[in-house]
């Protein structure tokens, strides 16, 4: 084969030099989108399997056919631009999703996205490989990420190599932020890991176009795909910080002699997620999520998780609105309205408002600790609560939050994780007279 000339941008070339290293084992290459990530990421493998027979290379995203449509698609891109040709320089089983060299070296490409089927990753654990590069990282959970990691041992001693994995990723409010994006600003990230933003801008193989379409982007979008913008969703109008919540899990242990409470969010209007949570006191230790139940069997369901953690019904709160009404009066348990009047008088508009704004006091306060061990499940409510919004004070000067309507459009899906949180408040709200004070010092 005759060499090809590859110009890298800067941040590639960065990026390449440590992903050629004798010392670092994890480089995430995130900021927005069009930065040549996904590019980088094929080159970086091709490289590695042209240059050393018989290795075995891991690319994965989430969903399959997303990756065979838009990663694939790159790395065909790229072996043309290599002068490599299929039969002769490689082969690729659609069924098995493997790509073969010349040499043997292959590229296995694997479906991460969670399964309530393979809750272990027994998937993974079969795997050994010899290098990971995982593409739009943001959307796996960060166990999938540490499975992989682990598997990443074949034939490095043969070639003296060292494990390494490179992750590509678009801002998002998840465990990357935490592990790597937060790290990285504050200039604590471990020495044999390393954190490169990168801007479409910066890319000046990109159609101007391209960059146009993304400045006409809705503001939030606009932000984290033109920008690079990891604080997104942290403006001046959200209740929540992302290090108040991700302080609080596993802030503290539950007390046992303290009320077992359950909230539960009941899809409506055509919505297909359920949410109950478990709480002991200000501690939650549970979040079951049931997607496309009927009333009759999320009735059942929430029948036996108090049964089996000795909830009585009056320390049970249901959305009654919509279809959670008729679950609510099966089970005699408090209604929660969200357009139902604050206790004690209080200046909000309605009773969902009062109970964020506690909420978001509570986690200021450091009184809420979130014990459930599903990052997954962590990452959409962080993403969620820090969604919610002060909207502007009505005529009569009373405190509101975004509907949640108007949440939906923005975070693309149902609130429904931070709204069974919210409603944690109802009898902290419910029982204290001062509960529920706002101050400026919220924004």
């Amino acid at each position: 084969m005759e060499p090809v000339n590859i110009k890298l941008t800067r941040r590639q070339s960065e990026a390449w030099n440590y992903l050629n290293d004798d010392k670092t084992n994890v480089v995430t290459f995130g900021g927005a989108a069009g930065g040549g990530k996904s590019w980088l990421g094929c080159l970086w493998i091709v490289n590695l399997c042209l240059t050393h027979s018989g290795i075995r290379c891991l690319i994965g995203r989430t969903v399959l056919q997303q990756l065979k449509l838009t990663t694939l698609n790159t790395l065909y891109d790229l072996l043309t631009t290599m002068n490599l040709k299929s039969g002769d320089h490689y082969v690729f089983n659609g069924q098995s999703n493997v790509m073969t060299f010349y040499n043997g070296s292959e590229i296995v490409f694997k479906d991460l996205e969670d399964k309530p089927s393979d809750v272990n990753k027994d998937s993974l654990g079969s795997l050994e490989i010899s290098a990971a590069f995982i593409d739009e990282a943001a959307q796996i959970s960060q166990l999938t990420y540490s499975i992989i990691k682990s598997r990443i041992r074949y034939k490095l001693k043969e070639y003296n190599l060292i494990p390494k994995i490179l992750m590509t990723c678009n801002p998002a409010q998840n465990w990357l932020k935490r592990e790597f994006y937060i790290p990285y600003i504050q200039e604590t990230l471990d020495d044999n890991k390393v954190f490169i933003p990168s801007l479409a801008m910066e890319n000046p193989h990109l159609p101007k176009t391209y960059i146009d379409m993304l400045r006409e982007l809705p503001p939030i979008q606009r932000k984290r795909l033109l920008e690079g913008d990891w604080n997104y969703l942290n403006e001046d109008d959200s209740l929540f910080k992302f290090d108040e919540i991700t302080g609080s899990i596993f802030k503290m242990e539950p007390n046992l002699n303290d009320k077992k409470v359950m909230t539960i969010d009941v899809a409506r209007f055509g919505d297909d997620r359920s949410v109950v949570m478990i709480w002991v006191g200000l501690v939650l230790i549970d979040c079951k999520i049931y997607k496309k139940y009927s009333t009759t069997e999320l009735y059942d369901e929430v029948k036996q998780l108090m049964k089996i953690h000795g909830i009585h019904p009056q320390n049970v709160v249901v959305d009654a609105d919509g279809i959670g009404g008729g679950i609510s009066d099966l089970l005699r348990a408090q209604n929660f309205v969200n357009n139902s009047s604050p206790f004690h008088a209080k200046n909000f508009t309605n009773l969902k408002s009062q109970c964020y704004v506690k909420l978001s006091e509570y986690f200021k306060e450091n009184k809420l600790s979130i014990n459930i061990l599903e990052p997954s499940t962590i990452d959409d409510l962080t993403q969620e609560l820090l969604g919610v919004k002060l909207k502007n004070l009505d005529r009569d000067n009373k405190i509101s939050v975004q509907s949640k309507e108007e949440m939906k459009k923005q975070l693309g899906k149902s609130p429904d994780l931070s709204d069974a949180m919210m409603m944690r408040m109802y009898f902290e709200v419910k029982q204290h007279k001062n509960a529920g004070k706002y101050s400026i010092s919220f924004i």
